[in-house]
């Protein structure tokens, strides 16, 4: 397989190059009953950018009980999936009915923006669940792993999927270690793989409430950031107007969603937010908590605003997990604290 590993070692993260060899993989291979969960599945053909591009792949398959004929197939390596995209493709395959399902193969920084939970969230209804399927870089290299998946040694004729399976494993495995490499230096030498990192650290140990918290890129003029955002907490009891919490890089950020059809009350209520979080700081002085240093942001309008923010939650030298951890519970609680204020009264 010296060709593929060719043009992995120059683009890993190309998802054209990965579109080359999955599409040998599904066809010749049982990779994609593993992934469903079908053992009798097999595929009988692989499409290109069917549906005039709407998807990456399209597999045509059988299953003894004949319930699924057609599987689409979006590939995300390293790129976002955003709501429009998704109810335009889960549109496409509901109306065809329950015999096509669709599959997100997310490979890369792709898996920590594009979660099971996002998914199932975007689906709505159960019927539209039923018909979607996730699968990221390192549940695909363990079933990579399984005899089961690759055709039998003692067949010749397919030596070449066994290698090609042996090389697509070591891709993944290459994709996985660029996040996993976080701990071995400063905060401060991070690359955009390493936040993905550690936030995704942060999720999965958790750290305070950032067990459900969403990762993506932001771009802005300036080239962009990873961004973790949760605590989505409500401060009117019918319009969609909420405070977050939010990491950009290593930058700790209090925000206000004030979607545009609101977009006339967001100065005042910056304001109010401003003026909470003087009250929230003030009582916790009183009761002589250990307070966290908070700078007041200035205003600028948009639908995400920032009223407060750490400029630097990791500081020099190495990670300090317990630190972080305490710099995050405080910001939780006087995020709490600011939205109490801010609901209206009954």
């Amino acid at each position: 397989m010296a060709a593929i590993d060719l043009l992995f070692d120059q683009r890993d993260h190309s998802e054209r190059v990965h579109q080359v060899a999955l599409s040998g993989l599904l066809l010749h291979s049982r990779l994609l009953g593993a992934i469903l969960q079908r053992p009798g599945l097999r595929v009988t053909e692989v499409d290109w950018e069917p549906e005039r591009g709407r998807f990456d792949l399209a597999c045509t398959v059988s299953v003894p009980d004949g319930s699924l004929t057609r599987v689409y197939v979006e590939l995300k390596v390293d790129g976002a999936l955003d709501k429009e995209q998704f109810d335009r493709q889960i549109s496409h395959v509901h109306s065809i009915g329950p015999t096509a399902h669709l599959l997100y193969l997310v490979l890369g920084l792709s898996q920590f923006s594009v979660t099971e939970d996002r998914i199932q969230k975007w689906a709505q209804t159960e019927d539209r669940r039923a018909l979607v399927h996730r699968c990221d870089a390192q549940q695909m290299e363990t079933l990579l792993a399984s005899p089961q998946i690759q055709p039998p040694q003692s067949d010749p004729q397919q030596r070449d999927v066994r290698d090609l399976a042996s090389a697509y494993r070591d891709v993944l495995l290459r994709l996985l270690a660029r996040t996993e490499r976080y701990a071995e230096q400063i905060p401060r030498a991070w690359q955009p793989a390493d936040f993905y990192g550690f936030f995704a650290e942060c999720r999965r140990k958790p750290v305070g409430r950032m067990a459900k918290a969403g990762i993506s890129y932001e771009a802005n003029p300036k080239g962009g950031f990873i961004a973790t955002h949760w605590q989505w907490t409500p401060i009117h009891p019918n319009e969609p107007l909420r405070l977050y919490l939010q990491l950009e890089d290593q930058k700790l950020c209090l925000k206000l969603k004030v979607p545009d059809e609101h977009k006339a009350q967001r100065k005042k209520l910056w304001d109010k937010a401003q003026e909470a979080l003087r009250a929230t700081q003030e009582a916790r002085r009183a009761a002589s908590s250990v307070d966290l240093a908070l700078t007041p942001s200035n205003y600028h309008s948009g639908v995400h605003t920032t009223f407060a923010y750490v400029a630097d939650v990791f500081g020099e030298g190495p990670l300090d997990r317990e630190r972080f951890a305490k710099t995050i519970e405080q910001a939780e609680e006087i995020l709490a604290s600011v939205a109490s204020k801010l609901l209206p009264s009954p």
